[in-house]
């Protein structure tokens, strides 16, 4: 090859090269042009079929590039699955801020999937402004990984109508109409408050009719993940740390979680739950309306009985957790946090923080966060969401203080049937177990199917005993 050849080539291979590397730098990560400018891609934006909330988001984006040039926002919507995170990750199409449950930051972390992001909140003020029980699900070795959404607690629903109609409920007349009520003249609930009255509520409501007493989930893990709550409420602790061994131990076989399942067995023996095997948690809102007259729920979704169950929520209450020992109301307190690919830059981070600004997710009181909040209840109240109080996510004063102003504003259910449990649920929320959680409710979903399955023959200590010694091996894993 003779000299002038040679340099041809070299300079094709050179600008080859910067072709390349331009190409790199103006096209974002999903192939879209974002020029010379930080690319910001969000997982939790809404999907196309949510017109009204993609819209929303599109306004917020808007607003959020002019005001911060340096960036460009890439709607990348994920749905958190622990069947896709460890593909989407290898993969790098991951997007750089999603949510997930706060029993997963833990496990994300120890794969390596997320970033700590404790010097950034703390360069932004916020670290000391999270609700300390969600900050510290998010804390592994005095370091932060994630912030949080908002959290819930679990209650149990009641359809009023159907325990009135039964003669269940007192009924009064408030404002010339009259309609039932949850409380007693004495001021005492008239509303089941324990697991043996639930049995007895429900023996009279099928007695009477086709509608069955209670939902009782046991597929998706949400059947063990309720069943946790049961057992809490009978006593029970079902993960304890050994302090020989510096590990937790499972303890499946507590008497108060014996207890909890033989409820259940109890229930479906007698023909007083909702029938089936494998029960999801997704049917409930559609099972309240006439199908049952009770379900455990989490506080942030009961709106689901109206967009979706079509049931009028003046006929439902929402109230704490029953208790089975006579003493303990837990409430099983969660949530959903916003956790950072392991990939992302400190610069990406300090982007997304800024965009939280704008879609009314950070703990400050200027306008554009406050304006994105009641921005954020016009879109449910437009599409006839029933809007709930929400268990928040931060703690100081200034914010709690204009946060639920604006939604007491915007609150459209009657409180009266709603208020104990949100007065309550604080006092009486309980963390879920602290190690391999999601694990445990699957492996307690199995007992529960067995149970359903064969009400009469199914033996409740011998079944967890076998959970006891699953969810142990699990344990030990980690």
């Amino acid at each position: 090859m003779n000299k002038k050849i040679r340099v041809l080539c070299l300079s094709s291979l050179l600008l080859g090269t910067l072709i390349t590397a331009s190409a790199c730098r103006f096209m974002g990560g999903d192939g879209s042009n974002t020029g010379d400018k930080i690319e910001l891609k969000i997982g939790f934006w809404p999907t196309s079929s949510d017109k009204r909330d993609v819209a929303m988001y599109n306004v917020w984006k808007e607003k959020f590039e002019a005001d911060n040039p340096q960036y460009v926002i890439t709607g990348d919507p994920y749905t958190y699955s622990k069947d896709t995170i460890g593909t989407k990750f290898v993969t790098k199409t991951l997007p750089m801020v999603y949510q997930t449950w706060f029993t997963e930051p833990e496990t994300l972390l120890k794969a390596g999937y997320i970033r700590d992001i404790t010097e950034i909140l703390d360069e932004f003020g916020w670290t000391d402004k999270m609700d300390d029980g969600m900050r510290n699900t998010l804390t592994f070795d005095d370091k932060i990984y994630g912030i949080p959404r908002d959290g819930y607690g679990l209650g149990l629903l009641i359809n009023m109508k159907t325990l009135g109609d039964n003669g269940l409920l007192p009924e009064k007349v408030i404002d010339g109409k009259r309609q039932y009520v949850l409380y007693n003249d004495n001021g005492t609930p008239a509303y089941p408050t324990t697991f043996e009255e639930i049995y007895e509520a429900s023996l009279v409501i099928t007695d009477n009719s086709d509608t069955k007493g209670l939902f009782v989930c046991s597929a998706n893990k949400n059947g063990g993940w309720q069943l946790s709550n049961m057992a809490w409420n009978y006593g029970a602790e079902l993960e304890v740390f050994d302090n020989t061994t510096n590990k937790y131990k499972s303890n499946l076989t507590d008497e108060g979680m014996v207890e909890a399942l033989s409820w259940i067995q109890k229930m479906k023996q007698d023909r007083l739950i909702y029938e089936g095997v494998a029960i999801a948690y997704d049917d409930w809102p559609n099972a309240i309306g006439e199908k049952v007259a009770m379900a455990i729920v989490g506080s942030d979704i009961i709106h689901l009985a109206k967009t979706t169950g079509d049931v009028d929520m003046d006929d439902l209450a929402f109230v704490p957790m029953p208790t089975g020992d006579g003493i303990n109301h837990y409430s099983l307190y969660g949530g959903t946090p916003f956790v950072f690919d392991k990939n992302t830059t400190d610069e990406q981070v300090r982007g997304i923080l800024k965009f939280f600004d704008y879609i009314g997710r950070s703990p400050t009181t200027n306008k554009t966060n406050l304006d994105a909040i009641r921005e954020g209840y016009e879109v449910a109240k437009n599409k006839n969401q029933p809007i709930v109080p929400k268990i928040m996510p931060w703690k100081n004063e200034d914010y709690l203080v204009q946060a639920k102003a604006m939604e007491e504003e915007y609150i459209s259910i009657n409180m009266v049937n709603y208020s104990e449990f949100f007065d309550t649920v604080k006092a009486n929320q309980h963390a879920e177990v602290p190690v391999a959680a999601q694990k445990m409710y699957e492996i307690l979903d199995d007992a529960i199917q067995e149970v359903l399955r064969n009400p009469d023959t199914a033996n409740p200590v011998s079944l967890l005993t076998t959970a006891n010694s699953r969810f142990q091996d699990e344990i030990d894993k980690l």
